[in-house]
């Protein structure tokens, strides 16, 4: 009786979904949406997970030809197979949200200088100013008005 219960309980446990992942993730936030702060923070952990990229030591190409077939064999992923293009990808996305904090009137970042600190406790932070508005005279007269029709 103990085995049969025991057993019915293992069965139950391992098929209902825990609730975990009975939660729905939050959608993430489009890009264009984001302020100022967001984008800096994404960026900073970026940064962050780029630093160094070119002191680490590369897998082979027969590990990543491995890993390429077995991806294709199995199913799985083809996570960290080009770690190269990747990266290239990774500088790109940084220079498009840099490039948006500029269109934005945000401080932006220095890529280069910040890709190529060595000290990883030195957090990222956007250095170059804001870029100035242009301001508009007050001086200058408005425009006239249009002249009124007569009505008939």
């Amino acid at each position: 009786m103990r085995s049969t219960a025991l057993f019915i309980l293992l069965c139950l446990a391992t098929a209902l979904p825990s609730a975990a992942y009975a939660k729905k993730p939050k959608p993430e936030t489009p890009d264009d949406k984001l302020n100022c702060k967001q984008i800096s923070g994404r960026m900073q952990v970026r940064i962050l997970q780029l630093r160094g990229f070119d002191n680490q030591k590369q897998v082979s190409n027969f590990s990543r030809n491995i890993q390429a077939g077995m991806a294709a064999t199995f199913g799985n992923q083809s996570h960290g197979v080009d770690p190269q293009g990747q990266h290239d990808a990774d500088i790109q996305t940084l220079q498009a949200s840099n490039q948006r904090l500029v269109a934005l009137g945000c401080k932006s970042y220095d890529l280069q200088k910040e890709l190529n600190e060595t000290d990883p406790h030195e957090t990222p932070a956007p250095t170059v100013p804001a870029p100035k508005k242009k301001k508009t005279p007050a001086s200058a007269s408005p425009p006239a008005p249009a002249a009124a029709k007569p009505v008939p």
